[in-house]
């Protein structure tokens, strides 16, 4: 199974950092963590996989996501279940592509100024997303499964 993860995470600082050979500094602080699996092992005989014309399966699990603050959490191919799913809140963004997202409770929680964009997949809980304050949560050709509440000036688009 070929499968790129990319988790960015980008945690913006301002006010003066220690640099270990500059002294004092003053401005912005990043951090990016990416990671590629490596390539599958050459196939001799008979290739795996689902039939042709089933749906291709999940790529690999991962925790359920909380990102807050000036986060970036972008995710594809991957199968995210909690509780919470996905819990954004803060000024964080989030985009998902072809990810299963599943909620024992809420499958999606935007809140604050979150921006949530899920692209292919899908979404599926009792509540499939729960969006309040200024949030903005788009779902753009995933299925969605379960309800969908939207609070004070929070935008739910589905496309």
């Amino acid at each position: 199974m070929s499968r790129v993860r990319s988790i960015l995470h980008v945690g913006l600082h301002v006010g003066l950092l220690v640099g270990a050979a500059a002294g004092l500094v003053t401005g912005l602080g990043a951090c990016f963590v990416a990671s590629t699996p490596p390539p599958p092992a050459p196939v001799t005989g008979h290739a795996e996989g689902p039939p042709p014309g089933a749906p291709p399966s999940a790529g690999g699990r991962e925790e359920p996501v909380d990102c807050s603050g000036n986060d970036l959490v972008v995710l594809s191919d991957c199968v995210i279940e909690g509780e919470v799913a996905i819990d954004a809140h803060g000024n964080c963004q989030v985009t998902l592509t072809n990810c299963e997202i599943r909620g024992s409770k809420t499958a999606i929680d935007a809140h604050g100024n979150a921006q949530v964009t899920i692209t292919g997949g899908s979404v599926s809980g009792p509540v499939a997303i729960d969006a309040h304050g200024n949030s903005q949560v788009i779902v753009d050709g995933a299925a969605v499964t379960g309800v969908i509440d939207r609070h004070g000036n929070a935008q739910v688009i589905t496309r």
